[in-house]
């Protein structure tokens, strides 16, 4: 069981790992940002998506849209993924230049602004493992002992206004610390409005008048969901969950997936499936985390880390093994 240090005023079960897994030059040289990198793979997605609704535009019919809707979905999906970086301003050096693209680029399309909807993510990182943790939700036991309540929640019933709340309503968390540098207001800005507003246009409008009245919600907002939220979701789970108590959980919440190609690309696109490296290390950009992991396998400090197989595997291991009976005690 790893002992409890504090971290920014909380207890982070990670911290011991962080300082013995990689030397703070390394760690220096794998945080070295290189913006080209997410940049050729943002326009690389886009160009997946406008090849995508293109083929729908020149030839409507179902079976191009049926092409489309999971290419647009996964695509923007490995966007999201990027743009994960863009909430720990890993995206680009200057955090209002990150700020900005992040948003142009990539989460303004869904209505999000990284300037909010990377609070809830940051007070994930600095509560994991504890009931502090907003997402907590995610990947405890205690919502998902149950078929039903695993059903519930993999199909986004049961987790999709939760989630939604915390990215596009939910006001500046009691623990954050405004007081650090940087910090900057969760209210919404003129700036912010214009963005969002113009990619509504662009989406709205402009599939509306190219394809028809239905490709907004079937080619954009549907995609999304089934593809981005719910891959997430499930990603989330995945990746800090266990078949046991959430109490025994919380002692080795840190989980990596080698999986197979298919699997990354439709769960874990953009290297998230190396998440212990990156909970361990958030300034590590996305195109550096399969080094960090490779550099911290098989070190003598990392017997308390986990590596799974495949993402598809646990999760039937899971269903398998609910109703657990230790799960509600360990809320």
């Amino acid at each position: 069981m790893l002992a409890a240090y504090p971290l920014m005023g909380q207890t982070s079960p990670y911290l011991p790992y962080r300082r013995v897994l990689l030397p703070a030059n390394r760690i220096r040289e794998l945080s070295t940002l290189k913006p080209w990198i997410a940049m050729v793979d943002i326009a690389q997605c886009w160009a997946w998506i406008a090849a995508a609704l293109s083929l729908v535009a020149l030839h409507p019919a179902w079976w191009t849209v049926m092409i489309a809707i999971p290419v647009i979905g996964n695509r923007y999906y490995g966007l999201f993924i990027i743009g994960h970086d863009g909430m720990h301003r890993r995206l680009l050096p200057n955090i209002r230049k990150n700020d900005f693209w992040t948003d142009l680029l990539i989460l303004a399309p869904i209505g999000a602004i990284n300037r909010i909807n990377n609070l809830n993510h940051l007070a994930h990182h600095r509560n994991l493992a504890t009931l502090k943790d907003p997402d907590r939700h995610k990947h405890g036991c205690f919502n998902k002992n149950s078929h039903p309540e695993l059903v519930g929640f993999l199909s986004g019933v049961l987790s999709f206004w939760r989630s939604a709340e915390a990215v596009f309503f939910r006001r500046r968390r009691p623990d954050y610390p405004t007081d650090r540098p940087n910090f900057q207001s969760d209210d919404y800005t003129l700036r912010d409005f214009a963005l969002l507003f113009g990619w509504f246009l662009v989406l709205a409008g402009g599939l509306t008048w190219a394809i028809g009245w239905w490709a907004y919600p079937v080619l954009w907002v549907f995609p999304v969901y089934a593809f981005m939220f719910l891959g997430d979701n499930f990603r989330s789970f995945a990746e800090h969950s266990h078949t046991e108590g959430d109490r025994a959980a919380d002692d080795h919440r840190l989980i990596t997936y080698t999986s197979n190609g298919i699997e990354r690309m439709l769960v874990a696109p953009m290297n998230m499936n190396y998440h212990t490296a990156h909970h361990l290390w958030p300034s590590i950009p996305y195109y550096n985390l399969p080094i960090a992991d490779r550099e911290i396998q098989g070190h003598p400090e990392a017997a308390g880390l986990i590596w799974r197989d495949s993402y598809f595997s646990y999760l039937w291991r899971y269903w398998s093994a609910v109703p657990m009976e230790d799960c509600k005690a360990g809320r």
